[in-house]
């Protein structure tokens, strides 16, 4: 089964992660985003992407069952490295939410332009409750879309917000009915294809101006946390009492 299923029709782009029902990622799946991304800014006939997932959630984030992620810096560095490459490239990208858009998922539902959710949607920058440091740009690009304040009170306390909450802060930009999740960002699409190619990307730009260096520097002080944070104790115990669904017991240590 292909991780992912790319695709072009008409104007838009569709890019689907195929790894159901949690749809994890890893610095290779995100590379595959990113290489895809980079090919549609060539082609002129595209202008919107579409990032949708197979399956119950949208992106559970890094699957911390892996070893690779438990212990390893390295596995961290190359998936901020790909993730990167994701704010350089050139046009909109709306991402439909079905389901939960948890960790570096919220990362990678932050990496598009627009969300479109529904009431089953399920948001949450859950690191703070593992113990952990927020990753994937998460530090800059939530408060771009919530304010700080807002932003703050989500990674302090691990908050768990549905669709609708959700579009009440700003971070959903749309709130439909789940079975109208796809109609609803191709409606989107189509009015941005309806407008000039050229002054899209050249407005986006200017609006997010900076915010790939921005993510490039922020992404390194980000794994310097999380390598710190990962040789402890309370890390240790957010990451069990996660996999065990539990409230998790930390000692601060």
């Amino acid at each position: 089964m292909e991780d992912l299923v790319l695709s072009v029709q008409g104007h838009t782009a569709f890019i689907k992660i195929n790894r159901p029902p949690n749809n994890y990622f890893d610095s290779n799946l995100i590379s595959q985003i990113a290489d895809f991304l980079e090919e549609q800014d060539k082609n002129i006939d595209c202008r919107s992407i579409i990032l949708h997932s197979e399956g119950k959630h949208f992106c559970a984030g890094a699957d911390f069952t892996k070893s690779s992620f438990k212990n390893e810096s390295d596995a961290y560095a190359a998936l901020y490295d790909q993730a990167v490459r994701l704010f350089r490239t050139t046009k909109p990208i709306i991402a439909v939410i079905q389901g939960a858009a948890v960790g570096g998922g919220l990362g990678v539902a932050l990496a598009a332009d627009f969300r479109v959710a529904c009431p089953e949607s399920r948001f949450s920058a859950n690191f703070s409750k593992l113990g952990f440091h927020q990753g994937f740009g998460t530090t800059i690009t939530l408060p771009r879309a919530v304010g700080a304040q807002k932003a703050k009170w989500m990674l302090l306390t691990s908050a768990r917000l549905k669709g609708k909450e959700a579009f009440e802060i700003g971070l959903a930009d749309y709130l439909v009915e789940k079975d109208n999740l796809m109609e609803k960002a191709l409606e989107l699409a189509s009015e941005i294809n309806s407008a000039g190619p050229l002054g899209v990307q050249a407005i986006r730009f200017t609006v997010n101006e900076g915010i790939a260096d921005e993510i490039e520097k922020i992404v390194k002080w980000e794994l310097s946390e999380q390598d710190r944070l990962r040789e402890t104790s309370d890390f240790k115990e957010g990451i069990k009492a996660s996999l065990e669904r539990k409230e998790p017991n930390f000692k601060g240590s």
